[in-house]
């Protein structure tokens, strides 16, 4: 305290001199400064803080200290990463080479048999697809000079941003495996079970749930498919729709009736998801429902094994101290140039059909493009 106010007395010295400070002001300030620092803070009170506030304004505080107290970083904006872990199927591969993943059909059911007639015969077929995991990284190399003139601090947090940033294209890649006009065309072909075209009301989020309880089990023979149990359904909505849900499963009288909302029966708020990648043109706003994926595996997330998520990592310094001392970030460098070198990389992958995209099982999914009310 006592170097800040022989600093501030030094400055106001010089404002005197320049004609900027009549001397009588110039001892006010003085007086002030020394009363701040001597005085005892129990006993102070009025007499030194007071004269001192007279003597300094906020317009002297920002003479004095602009560079310290006006250089600042805002907060990062916000996001919430997505939850599509909740309705993706989630596998692993053991390492880069496609796994195969099948399934087995339904036997026939049974026919009558007569009186010393044979047993008719069934038979079961499997069907396969295969898929595998890729790298996406990204680099990020910075001077020494750099790091130890980061006073603030902002760069250094450099790796955590570049996870941020790899959390966010994993949503991304999700999204694109379900919402995009190969997989949409493909159901649209298949007929009213799987496409609507209403916006997300009350009513037509009804017509989807519906749709989604009467799906059949195509592998078994033809003509001879079972509806598949649906016990659990998500949806998923761009944010645009996020008042529109809360309004359909808060309100009592949006659905049903008097009698309650009996939308909550088949859809909680927790099975509502929000991915703001969904692509919306205008009015037209889609909107998802999936089959809870230990149900049926609707969109297969791939990820190598042992490696949950995205990873930052750094390149070690071969820098060797002989002599002397060198600035502890001249110390993490390269060598030859001085860089300092981050990365950031994540081992995700899915289904890539030319019909599907990443949609690995149709009979999960129920999307609606949102074009009529």
């Amino acid at each position: 305290m006592k170097n800040i106010s022989r600093w501030l007395t030094e400055y106001a010295h010089t404002e005197v001199e320049a004609g900027l400070l009549s001397e009588a002001e110039f001892n006010v300030r003085r007086e002030g400064l020394r009363e701040m620092v001597f005085a005892n803070p129990y006993e102070r009170g009025e007499s030194g803080m007071a004269r001192f506030a007279e003597a300094m304004t906020t317009a002297h505080f920002a003479t004095y200290f602009g560079d310290a107290l006006d250089r600042m970083f805002y907060d990062a904006y916000q996001f919430k990463q997505g939850s599509w872990n909740q309705y993706t199927y989630q596998d692993t591969a053991p390492d880069f080479r496609d796994v195969d993943r099948g399934r087995m059909t339904q036997p026939e059911t049974l026919t009558l048999r007569r009186e010393k007639e044979e047993m008719k015969a069934t038979y079961v077929s499997d069907t396969w697809i295969e898929y595998g995991v890729q790298e996406y990284s990204k680099q990020f190399d910075v001077s020494w000079q750099t790091i130890l003139n980061d006073n603030l601090g902002e760069i250094q947090r450099t790796p955590q941003r570049m996870l941020s940033a790899a959390l966010r294209f994993e949503d991304t890649f999700v999204s694109n495996l379900y919402d995009n006009a190969v997989t949409q065309a493909a159901l649209l072909g298949y007929g009213a079970p799987y496409f609507g075209t209403g916006r997300l009301t009350a009513i037509n989020l009804a017509i989807g749930l519906n749709a989604m309880m009467q799906r059949t089990d195509a592998l078994l023979p033809a003509g001879a498919g079972v509806q598949i149990q649906v016990n659990r359904i998500h949806l998923v909505i761009p944010p645009i729709y996020k008042i529109q849900i809360a309004d359909i499963l808060g309100d009592l009288l949006s659905y049903g009736g008097p009698g309650g909302n009996v939308l909550n029966q088949f859809l909680s708020a927790s099975d509502v998801h929000v991915d703001p990648y969904i692509t919306t043109a205008g009015l037209n706003v889609p909107w998802y429902l999936f089959a809870d994926p230990s149900e049926i595996p609707t969109v297969t997330v791939a990820r190598l094994q042992g490696v949950p998520g995205p990873f930052t990592f750094g390149k070690l310094s071969d820098i060797r101290m002989l002599s002397g001392s060198a600035p502890a970030q001249f110390l993490l460098g390269s060598f030859a140039t001085g860089d300092i070198e981050y990365g950031v990389e994540t081992i995700i992958g899915g289904w890539d059909n030319a019909a599907l995209v990443g949609v690995t099982d149709y009979r999960g999914i129920y999307y609606s493009n949102g074009t009529t009310p």
